[in-house]
């Protein structure tokens, strides 16, 4: 992708955005139809916290998402498992960071055997109406990574609707693979109604050329139930750093017709 100097018309993108969305109905996908090997198909397995170990990586699915100083490490420990991503998360959390920063880390994160990028979107120039400064920092790192799947972070619990729009736009002109919700550390983690715009935005973004968008449900997403909401809403991938606990909740499903830690039809549920 080569990167150009020339501006969309923001304002008009974004109106018409608004203006032609049309919610859709439900996914086709019926989550209650999946396998729990299907489930793990879906999930990329977080690990992000600052005070994460070593070892963890090894009980980290389509994909494992890690930080930068661990990415060496997951591609070695995943060697065996060739169909597993490394997403590798850049500008994490705030999304603040110099576009030289960003490209820095994507390129030694690229360099050490990440397969996806998951980059916080700068919420700073978003809010401030720097769209420009956005959409120039989203070309780069696609030019830097034309064959990696990349992903923006929107964190919608921190934007309105319009800004949710907005932020869909910039993310599908310059590209991108995946919008995503919420880092896990800000806020609110995905909501059905993040889920149900994104999904609109993609397809409506689609509709006017380019590449189909899918939608990254992550943050607050801890157990099979929350997973299956998600996919029954259009997410095509989940970030959760319960992935075990959710695809043996799929495993309880599979065997009983019910979620570990729900009790059966007719009593009360705890979901965890």
């Amino acid at each position: 992708m080569s990167i150009t100097s020339s501006t969309p018309d923001w304002p008009s993108l974004f109106s018409s955005a608004e203006k032609a969305l049309q919610i859709l109905p439900p996914s086709q996908c019926d989550p209650n139809a999946l396998s729990p090997v299907q489930i793990a198909s879906y999930i990329d397995h977080t690990l992000l916290r600052l005070d994460a170990t070593s070892s963890q990586i090894k009980t980290l699915s389509k994909a494992v998402c890690v930080r930068l100083n661990f990415v060496a490490q997951a591609v070695q420990e995943l060697r065996a498992h060739p169909s597993i991503g490394i997403a590798c998360v850049v500008g994490f959390h705030e999304g603040t960071q110099s576009t030289t920063s960003k490209l820095s880390e994507a390129a030694q994160a690229i360099a050490e055997g990440a397969t996806e990028l998951d980059i916080v979107l700068n919420r700073t120039h978003l809010q401030a109406s720097q769209y420009n400064d956005i959409y120039f920092e989203l070309q780069r790192l696609r030019a830097l990574s034309p064959k990696t799947c990349l992903k923006l972070i929107f964190e919608t619990s921190q934007l309105s609707p319009l800004e949710i729009i907005k932020a869909s736009v910039l993310a599908h002109t310059a590209n991108f693979d995946y919008i995503k919700t919420s880092t896990g550390f800000e806020g609110r983690g995905a909501s059905p109604d993040d889920i149900i715009l994104m999904r609109a935005c993609c397809k409506y973004l689609s509709s006017l050329g380019g590449n189909m968008m899918k939608v990254k449900a992550s943050g607050g997403i801890r157990g099979y139930k929350d997973t299956k909401d998600m996919i029954g809403l259009g997410a095509e991938r989940i970030g959760a750093s319960s992935g075990v606990k959710i695809v043996q909740g799929a495993l309880d499903y599979e065997k009983d017709g019910g979620f570990s830690g729900e009790k059966k039809e007719g009593g009360d549920s705890e979901v965890y």
